[in-house]
């Protein structure tokens, strides 16, 4: 049987995933990813609509905090990635299902430091176009909660830094941008 380069045929009671090419596997992964952002920002709008803002981040915080939990087991056991270096993290991040939604370079400049930069964010870019200013509130709070929990989890000693954080004075260039070292 040859791979499905979309679902577009007939319908396949016995259906796979494994039954679609690669590409489609890449952009449906893609979709996925858009998918998990959109329902975190439309429950936490939907708390801020019915609230407000302070209570919004507050929850975003705590989702967040039990989000990074779930994927760091579960992605680490499934993709087999050891280790307690900022290697490892990096693996772990070209794996979390956010980050197929954005545009970004990971250099791991040597075994104790690596930079993470993001040049194109759709969360960032909504954030912008709504210009409440809550880019600061969410790319400050929540991602820096978020990837110090990532680190700490392969190795409490892995330091995260942000380097460049929105807001952006033109909304052009670098999102954010991350330094991990490990002391």
């Amino acid at each position: 049987m040859s791979e499905l380069k979309d679902y577009s045929g007939e319908f396949r009671p016995d259906f796979q995933f494994s039954d679609f090419s690669p590409v489609f596997l890449s952009q449906l992964l893609h979709m996925y990813g858009k998918a998990y952002m959109a329902i975190d920002g439309f429950w936490y709008l939907g708390v801020k609509s019915q609230v407000d803002n302070e209570l919004a981040l507050k929850v975003d915080l705590w989702a967040w905090d039990k989000q990074s939990r779930f994927e760091l087991k579960r992605i680490t056991a499934l993709a087999g990635i050891v280790g307690n270096g900022i290697d490892a993290l990096f693996k772990f991040l070209q794996l979390v299902p956010w980050m197929q939604v954005t545009d970004y370079h990971l250099e791991l400049e040597s075994p104790r430091r690596g930079v993470l930069t993001v040049t194109k964010c759709s969360i960032l870019d909504a954030l912008e176009k709504e210009g409440q200013g809550r880019e600061k509130d969410i790319c400050t709070e929540v991602d820096s909660a978020v990837f110090r929990k990532y680190a700490a989890y392969f190795n409490p000693n892995i330091k995260v830094e942000p380097l460049f954080l929105p807001p952006r004075a033109d909304r052009q260039g670098i999102c954010c941008r991350w330094e991990f070292t490990l002391e």
